[in-house]
């Protein structure tokens, strides 16, 4: 793991254990292989929340042995399965860090973490976050430098937006930067990822639904809530250029391959920009089949 620049976490290194007035919240559904990585690298957090949305490994076991809450919650959706977590009677800490089971925190982060809030200033903070696709850190392509998400959150400033896929959250008052990042590194493999990613495709399909006219796109721009935490330039991308782009799953390859330098990532790189175009035909591909007649999709 030394090309991220960090390492897994190791006892000793980080704040002491349950040190840090903060609950860290896991959304799990058959995390075995990564939860206990996961639960370690916040031994440092005040309290650690499993939300189980119905696992049938050793995932919930797992976590209460590591000393976890768990909590098992039937699944309401990536945004309404966090709102959920924000408002639990069980929580014990307003400040809540979101951590996937495919994380893990490193100790430089949780140095900072622990840090930062003993005099917060804000209402929440974002860091950056470190996918490891294929054994490789994939630092190109626009991924890493527009990675920014907001985790670490006040919960009485903050509410989830409600999206199905790719949710967000929304925060009444300011957003500070952390410099360390998080790491996503997902044990369970390639195959895993890609039936992941077809479930994700068919909520997108749904989240966009019909073609909106770029007059329209303009009008939500302008009055777009201002709590929405993403990058300016995330936004005029995804909301404003890409849906204007023909031929979009090879327009998308060519940007994040060469002219945002994925080529750099090496056979890890080509990969992850092939998979993000076949993820983008396959939105596509749904959503041209949702707007066929019933009775021609059905063989009548």
């Amino acid at each position: 793991m030394t090309s991220l620049g960090l390492r897994p976490w190791r006892g000793g290194d980080e704040p002491p254990p349950r040190s840090v007035p903060v609950t860290v919240v896991v959304l799990t559904r058959d995390e075995e292989v990564n939860i206990g990585r996961c639960l370690a690298s916040v031994a440092w957090a005040d309290q650690a929340v499993v939300i189980d949305s119905g696992s049938a490994d050793k995932t919930v076991p797992l976590a209460r042995s590591l000393g976890a809450d768990v909590v098992e919650q039937p699944w309401l959706g990536f945004s309404g399965q966090r709102e959920f977590a924000l408002r639990l009677p069980e929580i014990r800490n307003d400040w809540i860090y979101f951590v996937d089971a495919d994380e893990w925190v490193s100790p430089q982060l949780a140095g900072e973490i622990a840090a930062r809030l003993d005099a917060p200033g804000c209402a929440a903070f974002t860091h950056r976050l470190r996918l490891v696709f294929l054994n490789t850190w994939i630092r190109h392509c626009g991924w890493y430098s527009g990675s920014w998400v907001v985790r670490l959150v006040d919960r009485r400033y903050t509410k989830y937006d409600g999206s199905p896929v790719g949710e967000r959250a929304s925060v009444d008052g300011p957003v500070s930067r952390l410099a360390n990042d998080i790491v996503d590194e997902d044990r369970k493999g390639l195959a895993s990822w890609l039936h992941k990613h077809v479930r994700y495709a068919e909520l997108e399909q749904r989240k966009r639904g019909q073609p909106v006219p770029l007059r329209e796109r303009l009008r939500r721009f302008r009055s777009r809530d201002r709590t929405d935490t993403r990058p300016l330039a995330r936004i005029i991308l995804k909301d404003l250029v890409f849906p204007a782009m023909p031929a979009r799953p090879l327009a998308l390859f060519l940007y994040m391959y060469v002219v945002r330098l994925g080529l750099l990532d090496g056979r890890a790189g080509l990969s992850f920009c092939f998979f993000h175009a076949w993820y983008q035909a396959t939105v596509s591909g749904l959503a041209a089949e949702a707007m066929r007649p019933r009775a021609w999709r059905s063989g009548g």
